[in-house]
């Protein structure tokens, strides 16, 4: 290091001669006599400019297209000339009146800007590399990522690093060492290109060692991260274009700067393969009581965040995180939306041409929590938000046991009529018709339906009092596919639906079987034309599996990769209807390029499949049950075997071979969501499993009979064999004629002793059941 640079290094370290202050200037204040603003404060455009401002988002430097602060530094040689005069009057030769130097944090752009200065003020001259420094820092402040070089190479990168091993004073003074490194760095580089990549002896080894180390840390940070697409708006209008982008919700204790330069050079992470867009960053720094939060788009890219931190102002509301109210008074920003303290700071607010690409760190603090935040985020700036959704038909629906009277009559009681699906069914096979739909009174599936308030309430009754409860739900009014995800999440976690008039008298009867929530089905009809990118990204997907499942669409409730696996997506031949099916409901999805005038959404066989699958599953689990209540019965009671109990073996075997678990149609279509429920629901392995407990339950009851004979015969027979034994013995002598039946004494004795034994045996066979205490 030359001479003049250790000169400047020991002057911004040595206390008497150069002091540090980070505190903040009120809006309107002015530097003092010697005194330097450097990245503070805030002027109104109407007055002149002030020499010794230096903050490259003043107005006075915004209008000359200065892009830092450094390079606002270099344009004040004049200025800092004349400074320099003002502080050697009065001093021995070569020293200066001790100076304040006012600044915001230690990031890059003030060391660099305090540096020069002070390098001015001694030397009246600027360093051989001022130059490459002052483009470097123009593209760093913008954010310009792609060309500021690679991670473990970079300036930014390396001043960082060294900043977090070995952090500033509490005055705001860097360390030594960050100032000696910077002052190496100025003396050896002269192009801006030297600077993107660093030559390997500038940098200490320590320094290399943990640039490696943010990279293995960054990469551990995403398996905890959100990772989602949001739709930023290009224009401030309220109906303005919008562009796609990735975006990073994270949590981390590593340096915002390190974090977007990694994020936004990640392509292999993100769904369009061009970095991370937007970052939504929370930093929790131990040091300080308030919670450090950073909200950037890449400025390179189209998109706006003009009125983000207004926004966040207002979320915030009249009071502090203590409680108190919030002060209000002198605006800092003349562009600044509201009046407040503010905890939040927008560079839109200093910079005429709007340039609103960064939400930096709070000021004060803030009420809101991290999740609150980010959910915020999630919802103003929600893919689906420009998803137009031109007609929907809804069916919530939920399985139950009927715990009262006969259900036929109790429905019609109340005002339901029976009604036929038929119709519906053209599709269909005859038997499924026939036994499903209610086409007939010996069908075995009844439905009955009751208009209501817009919508119209059914109950399906299956064997073993099933029923299902099910609403349509008919919207004509278009809406976004957000709202609606919204809208219908809402409904089913609620009791809103329970609240029509034919349910309020129902729950009584209803014995809950399955979720404690409704499942639902719906047919939607989309404009494409109108829709931004239908995409396969998550955001858009987890959408689609929300609208399909009836989940609130939540950051924190995006379907997981496991969920999004277990769906299943079936397209039709044109592409123009998609089918989504989860275990907990599905969708079907009408996308129109043109948006034409079509028939109405209503219950179709889709809906149809959905509540015959709905039937089969929860019949399933119910004769699933009662098998195994008589299988526990039949082992556990003495008295089962006395008494005749009436067997669920000839309901699982209608069940397993009904034509409900054959084709359900001839048009293969509806065959393969037929097929994608079953394998939703795991209907396959359900009655593989019923088969296996009848069978064991077969088994047992043989095993039962055959050692119950076993014994009979063990004992019964030698008493028979004994009997007739002495019985020919004590009458050989008779001829055959004379041994008929009642006629001689023998066959009496004979016919006696066989009786005898025969209630012995039967008797002790039947004490032996009721008198034992051993469980089967």
């Amino acid at each position: 290091m030359d001479s003049k640079l250790r000169q400047v290094v020991e002057a911004l370290v040595g206390e008497g001669q150069v002091a540090w202050t980070p505190t903040k200037p009120r809006p309107g204040d002015e530097p003092g006599p010697r005194e330097l603003f450097i990245s503070v404060g805030s002027r109104a455009e109407a007055l002149p400019p002030h020499p010794r401002m230096l903050a490259w988002k003043l107005p006075q430097w915004t209008r000359r297209s200065v892009r830092s602060t450094t390079e606002a530094v270099l344009h004040s040689a004049a200025e800092l000339d004349a400074l320099s005069a003002e502080l050697r009057q009065g001093q021995p030769e070569g020293s200066l009146a001790p100076l304040t130097l006012r600044v915001h944090e230690p990031t890059l752009d003030v060391v660099c800007a305090s540096l020069l200065a002070v390098y001015r003020l001694l030397h009246q001259d600027w360093p051989e590399g001022a130059d490459a420094l002052g483009a470097y820092l123009a593209e760093w402040e913008q954010g310009h990522t792609e060309t500021v070089g690679d991670y473990e190479r970079a300036l930014g990168t390396v001043f960082y690093a060294a900043l977090k091993l070995w952090p500033s004073q509490q005055d705001g003074r860097p360390a030594r060492e960050v100032l000696e490194l910077m002052a190496s760095v100025l003396r050896t580089v002269r192009l801006p290109a030297e600077l993107a990549k660093l030559s390997e002896t500038l940098i200490p080894p320590v320094i290399s060692r943990r640039l490696k180390a943010d990279a293995l840390l960054y990469r551990a940070e995403l398996s905890r991260a959100q990772r989602v697409q949001l739709d930023i708006p290009i224009g401030e209008g309220k109906d303005a274009s919008v562009r796609r982008v990735d975006a990073l919700f994270l949590s981390s204790f590593q340096d915002v700067t390190v974090l977007r330069l990694l994020a936004r050079s990640d392509s292999e992470n993100t769904h369009y393969g061009q970095g991370f867009d937007f970052m939504a960053i929370h930093i929790a720094r131990q040091e300080q009581a308030r919670a450090w939060h950073s909200f950037s788009i890449t400025p390179e890219r189209a998109g706006t965040l003009a009125d983000l931190a207004g926004w966040f102002d207002e979320l915030e509301g009249p009071r502090l995180p203590d409680g108190t109210p919030r002060a209000t008074g002198k605006r800092r920003f003349e562009r600044q939306p509201n009046d407040y303290s503010d905890p939040w700071y927008s560079d839109g607010y200093a910079s005429p041409v709007g340039r609103s690409t960064m939400v930096a760190a709070p000021y004060s603090g803030t009420r809101l929590s991290r999740r609150e935040l980010w959910e915020a985020l999630w919802s103003r700036f929600n893919v689906g938000r420009n998803v137009h959704v031109l007609r929907a038909h809804t069916v919530f629906a939920r399985p139950f046991l009927w715990r009262g009277p006969a259900p036929d009559a109790e429905l019609v009681s109340r005002g339901f009529r029976r009604c036929d699906l038929s119709n519906q069914g053209g599709a269909f096979h005859p038997a499924v018709v026939n036994s499903f739909l209610g086409a007939t009174q010996e069908a075995d599936v009844l439905h009955y339906e009751k208009p209501t308030e817009g919508h119209t309430v059914r109950v399906s009754v299956y064997p073993n009092r099933l029923v299902v409860v099910w609403v349509e739900r008919p919207r004509k009014e278009e809406t976004s596919l957000y709202a609606l995800v919204q809208e219908q999440s809402a409904l089913v976690e609620s009791r809103e639906l329970w609240e029509l008039e034919p349910l309020r008298w129902l729950p009584p009867w209803l014995a809950p079987l399955g979720p404690e929530r409704w499942l639902v089905y719906g047919a939607y009809r989309i404009s494409r034309g109108r829709s931004s990118m239908l995409d396969d990204s998550r955001s858009m997907q987890g959408l689609f599996h929300a609208l399909a499942s009836g989940t609130e669409t939540t950051l924190e409730k995006l379907p997981s990769e496991a969920a999004a696996l277990s769906r299943r997506v079936l397209r039709d031949a044109s592409g123009e209807t998609e089918h989504w099916l989860t275990s907990t409901g599905g969708a079907r999805l009408e996308f129109l390029l043109e948006e034409e005038e079509r028939g109405p959404l209503a219950c179709d066989r889709d809906f149809l499949l959905f509540l015959l699958t709905i039937g089969q599953r929860y019949s399933a689990f119910e004769t699933s049950r009662r098998m195994a209540e008589v299988e526990q019965r039949y082992r556990t009671s003495r008295w089962q075997n006395l008494r005749p109990a009436r067997s669920v073996r000839s309901d699982v075997m209608l069940f397993t071979n009904s034509l409900w678990h054959t084709r359900v149609s001839e048009d293969p279509d509806i065959n393969a969501r037929y097929l994608a429920w079953h394998s939703l629901h795991g209907l396959q392995e359900t009655v593989e499993a019923m088969r296996d407990q009848a069978s064991e339950l077969d088994q047992y009851k043989r095993d039962q009979f055959d050692r119950m004979v076993g014994i009979l015969v063990f004992v019964f027979l030698p008493v028979s064999l004994a009997c007739g034994f002495f019985s020919g013995a004590q009458f050989q002598d008779m001829s055959p004629s004379v041994g008929i039946p009642g006629a001689t004494t023998g066959w009496l004795v004979f016919l006696g002793y066989t009786a005898a034994f025969t209630v012995l045996v039967f008797g002790t066979v039947f004490l032996a059941r009721i008198m034992s205490w051993r469980r089967r």
